[in-house]
């Protein structure tokens, strides 16, 4: 999976690419186009680089050059397709030349703020020679034509067209020179083949950089952590970004959580409107990030490798397949356990499975899949309104409601009075509290039976 692909299963990535300010299109690309990495030696890297990174931006002494360096990073176009051209031995035109001489202007440039600043992380090979071939007049200026330089006989041609006695003296100077020009194009295409490795390299490692550097960025401003990899998680003061800056902006804030979790099958219970789904998500997103090498939005994370994420949370089920909504949710746990018979390490996070169906089938299907999910060894969260599970599993329930006398509770402020902690359980009960909130609200007392 491409982190392009990943926002129809997990809508809150399209916010963080949002939100991330990346300086280029090379930067952009290079982000929708990363793999989820399931490699640990990959994603320690990664890591070690995004805290080095975060180091140097926030050291003061460095942000002039980190200006200049985003600013030279805005000006450079992904000129892929134009290396894929000179690879397969075409004559580059004049803009394809302008372009590999404008980029390595700009390499040489970015290359000379990061050894002014001492950052050696972002090794990018020397484009002295590259410039030179596109610069035999030695302006430095990213601009591009065929130099009268580059060939005795083109010069003589374009000073035999400026005296030229006639038009038609002039048109046929002009057509030799064409053909000149041709040639010298040839010329050059063979030379800067010589060099398509290292600018290819060259536009990675900037490309990265870019990305380096909206992450560090991201991860100050949202106070992120960097995960430790091992064989559990465990989210210390974990939250949601765009669910708290939607909060943020009504005058309210996320209220953090902590939770941990092995392979094991976890059931959560709650009352109506204790965050259980705003939980599958949160924790969704969290292992996106990880497995696509950002910080979380976390004060601790020790994060355990995945080989693949299933979701089955309400609102990312389609409504265009042709399918009920529990057609799609049951299929949806058939591929969690076919994941997992192929051999794949599953995360899954079941949000109210089988709740479109009636209880007593609901409940079995829910003891049936946290028995499988355990034997399977399947590290899954399920979330459910149902009393009476049967399945011998570890159980969690959100706190709920924090009521006490002489307080007014509206809709606009029932988030105030909710704590969203998880505690240990093993009771079977879900919590009754559909009632209280529903008189809370001032519902008709008929519709209560009351």
């Amino acid at each position: 999976m491409l982190f392009k692909n990943s926002f129809e299963q997990n809508p809150a990535l399209r916010f963080v690419y949002d939100q991330l300010q990346m300086a280029s299109n090379l930067g952009r690309h290079y982000l929708l186009d990363l793999p989820f990495c399931t490699d640990e030696e990959a994603l320690r890297s990664e890591f070690e680089l995004l805290a080095q990174t975060v180091a140097l931006t926030q050291n003061d002494s460095n942000r002039t050059k980190w200006t200049h360096i985003r600013n030279n990073l805005h000006q450079i176009n992904d000129i892929r397709p134009t290396l894929v051209a000179l690879a397969d031995g075409v004559t580059l035109d004049d803009i394809q030349l302008f372009e590999i001489k404008k980029t390595a202007i700009l390499t040489r440039k970015i290359a000379d703020d990061l050894k002014a600043i001492r950052c050696d992380v972002f090794p990018l090979e020397n484009m002295d020679t590259v410039v030179a071939i596109l610069d035999p007049e030695h302006t430095n200026i990213p601009h591009f034509y065929v130099y009268s330089a580059y060939d005795h006989e083109l010069a003589t041609l374009r000073e035999r067209i400026e005296h030229a006695q006639s038009t038609a003296e002039a048109e046929e100077y002009r057509f030799e020179a064409q053909k000149v020009e041709d040639r010298v194009r040839g010329k050059l295409s063979q030379k800067l083949l010589t060099y398509h490795n290292a600018i290819a390299h060259n536009l990675d490692t900037l490309a990265h950089l870019d990305l380096l550097l909206a992450k560090a960025r991201l991860a100050i401003q949202w106070n992120a952590c960097r995960p430790n990899i091992g064989n559990h998680t465990r989210l210390m003061g974990l939250y949601n970004p765009e669910v708290d800056h939607a909060l943020r902006e009504k005058g309210r804030t996320f209220q953090p959580v902590d939770i941990q979790f092995g392979r094991e099958a976890i059931l959560i219970t709650g009352a109506n409107m204790a965050g259980k789904s705003v939980l599958l998500k949160t924790v969704s997103l969290a292992q996106h990030l990880f497995q696509f090498g950002f910080y979380i939005p976390a004060k601790e994370a020790d994060m355990s490798i995945v080989d693949i994420i299933i979701n089955s949370i309400g609102d990312n089920q389609s409504e265009t397949s042709g399918l009920s909504s529990f057609a799609v949710e049951i299929l949806t746990v058939d591929k969690i356990i076919r994941s997992a018979r192929a051999g794949q390490k599953v995360l899954a996070l079941v949000d109210e499975l089988a709740r479109t169906t009636n209880p007593e089938e609901g409940k079995i299907l829910v003891g049936n899949y946290l028995h499988l999910a355990q034997k399977l060894g399947i590290t899954t969260l399920v979330t459910t309104h149902y009393s009476g599970i049967k399945a011998t599993c570890r159980r969690l329930r959100v706190k709920g409601l924090q009521l006490s006398e002489n307080q007014t509770i509206t809709m606009g402020n029932i988030g105030d009075f909710m704590d969203y902690s998880l505690v240990e359980t093993e009771a079977d009960e879900v919590p009754m509290e559909a009632f209280t909130i529903a008189k809370l609200f001032g519902v008709d007392a008929e519709i209560l039976g009351s």
